[in-house]
């Protein structure tokens, strides 16, 4: 966090200085007041009265505050500070922090590929400015107030995933981040325990247009037809695109799978490059679309963007190919849910080249109570494609989709259902040929550990 005085905000904030020194520095935000310590600083927002004994030893600390009847004895050297209504100087104190810093802050959401992208930009950056940005796929939105205060006087850009759970989720993200560049990815089935509809996701995805800075640059991807949906032609700033569709910016030409890397021509305005990406998928092309195009909004020439790329190194279990003597295993085993499934059979499909194909699949996550629908979806998409050779499903959900494939052709001898990681293994054992590409699809972070074990078993055999 960059050092603030308490004088420098005071003011903004509309507070009073009950007790303590104007001067008093501030050097670290928190969002309980059992963390509170030196030169931090807290809102109580809340509507408990605050404990003495949460307070007792703490010292040097400033506690921001509407409810001055009920405050307790604080320590002599502490800063107190009334306001009004403390949420409404909360988020006037976050609108000021944010506004210290005069850099690019690229937003990215989407259904899949957030992570990939962000880490895909801040690759590209981190070579020439000091980039701060998100962990991993940790966006939730109480995370929000510890990434913003992740913003120093050293900072020159910064990457921010910006989840939706819920509608309203951008909305506040934008409040702490406000993005100059936004990214949408894709928008597909996700999400929908929270959003109870499709449509109510699409729009929850769509609030990108709402907090990005009206000067700022939007980037979407052209192909996705649910981001075409949106009202993009009233976002007043800069529109760009990705994709195969002519129309778009930053047009996709050729793709080529190799092994353990993707090969494309990109096409900008009368320009072409060959980029070359790590990883497996026509996903990550589209993601590594996505990271060009945000800096080349800011400064980045494409040359450079597509050179730093190829040096990039994909997260683990993001669709990442191990190769064994004669099985070769796809652990797409981050999450699950039907874009990224999608996303893992066309590897399979483009990268198989005769071996038998089996999918494990795993529950699709966070569809709420079109869960069962969802799955059955997938066995029609399934067949859509021409099926696997085998189909292993764990868990009552995913049986749903083996049932459906059954049910449109599938033989059923080469249809399994699986409910616990023992049975699994036993099964993959059961029907282990030479030649053997497996896909592994499901959320490694919602089951037991057990399953962790059977998947890098194999990845390792």
């Amino acid at each position: 966090m960059k050092d603030l005085r308490l004088t420098d905000f005071l003011e903004t904030i509309d507070g009073k200085l009950l007790q303590g020194n104007p001067d008093d520095h501030i050097r670290k935000m928190v969002r309980r007041h059992n963390s509170l310590s030196e030169h931090c600083l807290y809102f109580h927002t809340s509507k408990k009265a605050l404990k003495a004994e949460s307070l007792a030893g703490k010292s040097g600390y400033t506690i921001v505050t509407e409810d001055k009847e009920n405050l307790p004895k604080v320590s002599e050297t502490a800063n107190v500070i009334l306001v009004e209504n403390a949420k409404d100087s909360y988020w006037r104190f976050i609108d000021y922090y944010r506004n210290q810093f005069q850099i690019p802050v690229i937003g990215v959401t989407g259904t899949c590929g957030k992570t990939t992208t962000k880490d895909m930009i801040k690759h590209i950056l981190k070579r020439s400015m000091k980039v701060h940005s998100t962990l991993y796929s940790q966006n939730g939105l109480h995370l929000n107030l510890n990434y913003l205060m992740g913003l120093t006087e050293q900072t020159e850009a910064a990457v921010f995933e910006m989840g939706v759970a819920y509608p309203g989720n951008i909305r506040v993200s934008g409040k702490y981040f406000k993005p100059t560049v936004g990214i949408i990815t894709n928008i597909g089935e996700a999400h929908l325990e929270g959003c109870r509809t499709m449509e109510n996701y699409i729009k929850a995805k769509g609030e990108m247009l709402e907090v990005l800075a009206d000067d700022g640059t939007l980037i979407i991807n052209a192909d996705d037809a649910n981001i075409k949906s949106l009202p993009i032609a009233l976002y007043k700033g800069t529109v760009l695109s990705f994709g195969k569709d002519e129309t778009a910016d930053f047009q996709i030409v050729d793709i080529q799978f190799e092994q353990n890397k993707m090969i494309y021509r990109l096409r900008v305005e009368h320009n072409e490059y060959k980029v070359t990406i790590p990883g497996a998928g026509e996903h990550n092309v589209y993601n590594s679309l996505a990271a060009i195009a945000a800096t080349a909004a800011i400064g980045i020439p494409i040359e450079e963007a597509v050179q730093r790329l190829s040096t990039f190194q994909n997260m683990e279990r993001h669709t990442k190919l191990y190769y064994g003597d004669n099985i070769t295993v796809i652990d797409d085993t981050w999450s699950c849910n039907p874009s990224s499934v999608m996303s893992g059979l066309e590897v399979l499909k483009k990268m198989s080249n005769g071996m038998k194909e089996v999918l494990v699949l795993g529950r699709m996550q966070r569809l709420g109570n079109q869960e069962r629908m969802q799955h059955i979806q997938m066995g029609q998409r399934l067949m859509d494609i021409g099926g696997v050779d085998q189909l292993i499903t764990v868990g009552p959900s995913a049986r749903i989709t083996g049932k459906r494939a059954i049910e449109l052709g599938m033989n059923p001898a080469k249809v399994h259902s699986v409910m616990n990681a023992e049975e699994l293994e036993a099964k993959l054992a059961e029907i282990r040929d030479e030649e053997m590409m497996i896909l592994f699809k499901m959320s490694l972070g919602k089951m037991s550990p057990s399953y962790r074990r059977v998947v890098d078993k194999y990845r390792f055999t």
